[in-house]
């Protein structure tokens, strides 16, 4: 069948542009056996991604760097992007819809929340504005757990729901298809699926942002986006930025995600670990377990850098 010319070229141009898989690699062998042991003490059944390198670059550690893992707010990054491309203009406004979501009791945003945690979400965030909720979903601040997960929801509406969502965060850049949106937070992880990511994707949000060069994003909209990521500097001084998710039901999920500004430029940093098939009663002694071991190979990258 014949193509016109320029559908020929669309498809060229498709298959050109998908990124070439990464590996695993190490430029520090000791510092990747590390790593490795760490997971290793954890015991069987616990899975492992992790991404340290140069944002930007190519990574100096890749470990199953493709592979999709369960990602919990650590994803909230990729929408914080999205809601201030949205927003750009109207940063301190409120955000369009929100008082009539809270309305909305059965709305799949809200509709898993008892009438009191909506009640409270909504006293605090029905008039915030749109930097205010971004930071209500991304360091939680000043909110209980369940209005920071409800902050997220409410930017999830507004970008259409989770397949939009989804289809906005893959149309960014092509790094960002390893971004799988299929429910709102704390909605049940079976029915639609889990919201996943691979480490690749979360180190290119990141890296990104570290960069200062977020497609279709102007370098205010970024610098507004750096400063809700911003976090405590770390031991040496270096400003840290993250970004990090932590889920108790299955599969346990702790990620520790983000990058470091350092003398040589910014490093970005994912690590990403998930248990399945926990029993319900060991599952926060597991989730403690993960999530010192994410912050321990964190740290372990960190010393490297």
């Amino acid at each position: 069948m014949h193509r016109p010319a320029h559908l020929l070229f669309l498809l060229f141009a498709a298959c050109t542009s998908a990124p070439v898989p990464i590996a695993d690699r190490a430029t520090d062998v000791q510092l990747a056996a590390e790593v490795r042991d760490i997971v290793r003490t954890l015991g069987p059944g616990v899975r492992a991604a992790v991404w340290s390198g140069p944002a930007g670059g190519q990574p100096t550690m890749a470990w199953n760097v493709e592979t999709p893992m369960p990602c919990a707010s650590a994803i909230k990054a990729s929408y914080l992007v999205e809601l201030f491309a949205a927003r750009a203009s109207a940063l301190d406004a409120p955000l369009p819809g929100v008082a009539e979501l809270f309305a909305d009791s059965k709305h799949p945003a809200l509709a898993h929340f008892t009438p009191a945690q909506r009640e409270t979400a909504r006293k605090a965030l029905a008039t915030a504005s749109t930097r205010r909720i971004a930071e209500a979903m991304i360091s939680g601040r000043g909110v209980d757990n369940l209005t920071y997960n409800i902050a997220a929801n409410l930017v999830t509406a507004f970008c259409g729901g989770p397949l939009f969502l989804d289809r906005k965060l893959h149309a960014r850049h092509p790094d960002w298809a390893g971004l799988a949106v299929r429910r709102y937070m704390l909605a049940d992880r079976t029915a639609n699926g889990d919201n996943e990511a691979t480490a690749r994707a979360l180190a290119a949000v990141h890296g990104a942002l570290a960069q200062r060069a977020v497609a279709g994003l102007s370098a205010a909209t970024i610098d507004a986006c750096r400063d809700v990521l911003a976090s405590t500097a770390d031991g040496q001084g270096r400003p840290v930025f993250r970004k990090g998710g932590a889920l108790d039901s299955d599969p346990i999920t702790r990620v520790e995600a983000g990058w470091r500004e350092g003398p040589d430029g910014p490093v970005v940093f994912v690590v990403m670990l998930a248990q399945d098939g926990v029993a319900a009663g060991d599952r926060a002694a597991t989730g403690q377990r993960l999530g010192a071991a994410a912050r321990q190979i964190e740290a372990r990258l960190a010393r490297a850098q």
